[in-house]
């Protein structure tokens, strides 16, 4: 992750020296630099994800009729992020692109689980397998100016996102479960500037992307093994929202600050889902069983706040 914002930043650095060459070659030659017709930015934000996964929304669904499991407390699920977008802008012809990408992982979540069954009642410090989850957007927009100084954008494009859950299969650490989704989404985008450096944003996407599942069974221990009957056909649905709202100053000809906050909420279910699962001990057979794995829809949350910087050129 370090070397990644350095390289970042190097990126930041080097646009903001060829923007300021681009500006000082523009004047000397025009006395005055000409309105630009047409606008790149690089947008890198410093964001700090609060990431609710699936995983543990969703954990209290994988019991038995004869077991009730109430989990709260979720903790080690922040990250520092650093997401990039590029976008180009066409003031002649009023139309927008823009791309966008962000990865986050947690290595060690946990949360607080409270088991009731025929033995009793019990209270633990449960440990999820790592997991990781991506998006990549590639949007388009039509630039419409309801008043002089409020823009909207208004399109839409295609999301994609990968979903890992991370396991010991073998004793490896591969992937014990991978979903790589994609489909499309609506974006609207408003634009408000207050004064001729400082201006407002408010952004919405909805989505719907579905993918295949890919499975590993897992070892539980080396006691312990689970048998499965595959997962051919099974398939994962993300279904929800990213909202977003910043504020900018422009400090700079060619650069801008910003502050804001992100908000992703997604659905997540399983698509032709019917999985059995043996799980066999080895050193006492008699404790074998076997369960359908089956879990309904649950949701994932990922919010912060963020500060950026952007160059424009």
């Amino acid at each position: 992750m370090d070397r990644i914002q350095k390289y970042y930043v190097f990126i930041l650095l080097n646009l903001f020296l060829i923007s300021n060459l681009q500006s000082s070659e523009e004047i000397s030659k025009n006395g005055a630099s000409e309105k630009k017709k047409q606008k790149f930015e690089l947008l890198l934000k410093r964001q700090t994800y609060s990431y609710i996964p699936y995983n543990f929304t969703s954990y209290s669904e994988k019991t038995d009729p004869y077991e009730s499991i109430e989990t709260n407390h979720l903790q080690q699920n922040q990250k520092v992020l650093v997401p990039a977008v590029f976008s180009y802008e066409n003031y002649e012809k009023n139309y927008r692109a823009e791309i966008s990408y962000y990865e986050v992982e947690l290595v060690n979540p946990n949360s607080n689980v409270i088991r009731s069954n025929s033995n009793g009642l019990s209270a633990e410090r449960f440990y999820y397998s790592p997991l990781a989850r991506s998006e990549f957007e590639a949007n388009f927009y039509k630039i419409v100016s309801p008043l002089q100084n409020w823009n909207l954008y208004l399109g839409g494009g295609l999301r994609n996102i990968n979903k890992y859950t991370y396991g010991k299969y073998m004793l490896d650490g591969a992937f014990q479960e991978y979903f790589y989704t994609y489909g499309p989404q609506v974006s609207i985008q408003s634009s408000y500037q207050f004064t001729e450096n400082f201006s407002a944003n408010i952004s919405l996407d909805l989505f719907y992307t579905e993918g295949t599942r890919f499975f590993r069974t897992p070892i539980i221990s080396t006691d312990t093994l689970v048998f499965t009957n595959g997962s051919a056909g099974t398939k994962g649905i993300f279904r929800g929202y990213e909202s977003e709202i910043s504020l900018q100053y422009r400090f700079h000809e060619n650069m801008k600050f910003h502050l804001g906050y992100n908000q992703i909420y997604s659905y997540f279910s399983y698509l032709h889902f019917d999985q059995l699962n043996l799980t066999y001990n080895i050193s006492s057979p008699s404790l074998t069983y076997i369960t359908n794995g089956s879990r309904s829809g649950n949701y994932e949350i990922l919010r912060g706040f963020f500060v950026g910087f952007s160059v424009f050129f």
